[in-house]
């Protein structure tokens, strides 16, 4: 069987920097946004998932999260620890609406919905996003939390950060507001998969396994695997398996 030419388009497109992963004469099976974790970039946290699922039919397209990659600026640039965790969740916010707007400028008339697989921070910037829009059709959270607050005291802790030094009542509030774990019902998509390691000590599983057990996300699947913070083999086979 012969094997098609992926064509790669990188470009910048409404400040946003992104790649493009296509089979080009061919009726792409759907639009797949990937979005990258913490301190990482496009290319780095999503081009192997993004070259396989194209050469299985699917138009695939990862960005450059906000202040990261090729628009990387501070507190991200010098990696200061305490600036970079407490700039999170605007990374998050941003990125979020980012993904919203490329795809109603550039995508939404060839593909109405779209899937959404984030890693890490991607996931709990895809997440977030299905908070945001009712055009994600397979929502696909690896390694990541819908529980914004738990997280942040734990990454916090973990950085010997004193929490109630950097967390006063406005901050706490924010992350309560935009944390999906507390906007169940406005979370939209067709199909939920979740991906998490069960001994992750960066991004622990137990809030996932709250959010399932005390909320009961509609048409879910949720899969565990013996590893810790990063994206095992058998995940990524179950991804391409969903997609077969």
């Amino acid at each position: 069987m012969k094997m098609m030419k992926l064509s790669l388009n990188s470009e910048i497109l409404n400040a946003v920097p992104l790649n493009e992963y296509y089979q080009k004469d061919i009726k792409h099976k759907g639009l797949i946004f990937i979005q990258h974790g913490y301190q990482s970039n496009k290319e780095y946290g999503a081009d192997y998932l993004a070259l396989t699922l194209a050469r299985m039919g699917y138009f695939v397209v990862s960005i450059d999260a906000y202040k990261h990659g090729e628009r990387i600026e501070e507190p991200y640039l010098s990696k200061n620890e305490q600036g970079m965790l407490l700039e999170a969740p605007a990374v998050i916010r941003h990125t979020s609406i980012d993904i919203i707007k490329l795809h109603r400028i550039r995508y939404k008339e060839r593909f109405p919905k779209f899937d959404l697989i984030g890693i890490s921070m991607g996931a709990m910037i895809a997440y977030y996003t299905a908070t945001k829009t009712d055009k994600i059709r397979n929502l696909i959270p690896v390694i990541g939390t819908p529980d914004f607050m738990y997280q942040a005291n734990h990454n916090l802790t973990a950085a010997g950060i004193k929490v109630d030094e950097y967390l006063n009542e406005d901050a706490i509030n924010y992350l309560e507001r935009i944390s999906p774990i507390n906007k169940v019902s406005r979370m939209k998509y067709e199909k939920l998969l979740m991906l998490n390691g069960t001994i992750d000590e960066i991004v622990p599983v137990i809030p996932t396994v709250r959010f399932i057990e005390e909320y009961d996300p509609h048409n879910y699947e949720f899969k565990t695997y013996e590893t810790g913070h990063d994206v095992h083999r058998k995940m990524q086979l179950d991804i391409f398996n969903y997609y077969k």
